[in-house]
């Protein structure tokens, strides 16, 4: 294996005051235009390179400092964001890795692939276990629920998987179509799926059922993610909307649509939501990251290589990551970057 060559670059963005159309949706005089001050900085602190595919997939490790990435050539890599100049290559895997996941008490990280494979990497022994468990098709999406692994595929359906066991435990149709995302609820036995029939539903982790809720979106949901109080869902889609939504739990579960904004020019792929922070991020295939005010959506600031002259990404950014131990959110694209930026000034 060819020695590993990253590249750190630091600056700091001050991103000049911005012009927003805000949408009726939230303001009752449609057509009306506000100048909004700006109120948060934006420093990208680290830059990451050596990746030789595209980035799908981000993922928190067991120790703070430290993350992972994976790509379309299948590596999988460890960075400390103290030295980013040095990646590890931990694996390599015979398909693209389109999501991953660390899971917490187990020492595993977990990788879906676009073959239907899904693979397990021992950390304390940095091997990939042997054989993989293979799933229908393409694995879109990983979410942990104790001691069970969720994984989301290409056919619809919704893998359990044992993790003491390493073996698949249950299969739940969901749709006749890709399941895109999903989040697990902070406090609740809940998962959002979003789909790519333009649907979210809402699976209950106890008694494996899931409910669809009324539909939005006009093309696939390529992300959702709750708030960190669970009151709300993010969900953003190919329409490139981004969409806020109630979660009402009187009786059984159910998804009420509070605002809707035409966020970006392109798909939404992925959406962070760091707590006691004051704002959200989305990330699209137009380049660009923008940063939302997390109680009146308001938009605070737009991350574009093109309008704001600083070294961001060239191409789609694929996913966010935010890391709790260091404050700082983790973007990566098809462009084989990665980028930690610090946001600051609200919250």
């Amino acid at each position: 294996m060819e020695p590993w060559n990253g590249i750190i670059q630091t600056c700091t963005v001050l991103l000049p005051y911005v012009c927003i159309f805000v949408p009726s949706a939230f303001y009752p005089n449609p057509g009306r235009q506000l100048i909004l001050k700006n109120t948060i900085s934006v420093e990208q602190v680290a830059r990451f390179t050596g990746h030789r595919a595209a980035v799908f997939a981000l993922a928190e490790a067991g120790q703070p400092q430290t993350f992972y990435s994976a790509d379309g050539n299948g590596w999988v890599v460890a960075w400390n964001v103290q030295d980013p100049d040095e990646g590890r290559l931990l694996a390599q895997v015979p398909s693209n890795v389109f999501s991953m996941r660390y899971l917490a008490g187990f020492g595993l990280l977990a990788l879906g692939s676009m073959s239907g494979a899904l693979y397990f990497i021992d950390l304390a022994q940095n091997r990939v276990i042997d054989p993989p468990i293979q799933l229908d098709k393409a694995v879109f999406c990983l979410e942990q629920c104790g001691n069970t692994l969720f994984a989301g595929t290409g056919g619809g359906l919704l893998w359990a998987i044992n993790l003491p066991q390493l073996s698949a435990q249950q299969v739940s149709p969901i749709c006749n179509s890709s399941i895109r995302s999903a989040h697990l609820h902070p406090n609740l036995p809940l998962l959002a799926l979003g789909c790519s029939n333009h649907v979210i539903y809402l699976f209950n982790t106890q008694t494996r059922q899931a409910v669809p809720q009324t539909a939005f979106h006009q093309n696939s949901v390529f992300s959702v993610r709750f708030t960190p109080n669970g009151q709300y869902l993010l969900s953003g889609s190919r329409d490139a909307f981004l969409a806020i939504w109630q979660l009402q739990t009187a009786q059984t579960p159910q998804l009420q649509l509070l605002h809707s904004i035409p966020a970006h020019l392109f798909t939404i792929n992925s959406i962070a939501c760091p707590p006691n922070t004051g704002w959200f991020a989305t990330a699209s295939r137009d380049k660009t990251i923008k940063i939302w005010h997390s109680d009146n959506y308001s938009l605070l600031k737009v991350i574009d290589q093109t309008k704001t002259g600083i070294t961001a990404h060239k191409n789609s950014v694929n996913n966010l990551l935010w890391l709790p131990h260091n404050n700082l959110l983790l973007s990566a694209g098809d462009d084989r970057q990665i980028f930690a930026w610090q946001v600051s000034g609200i919250g």
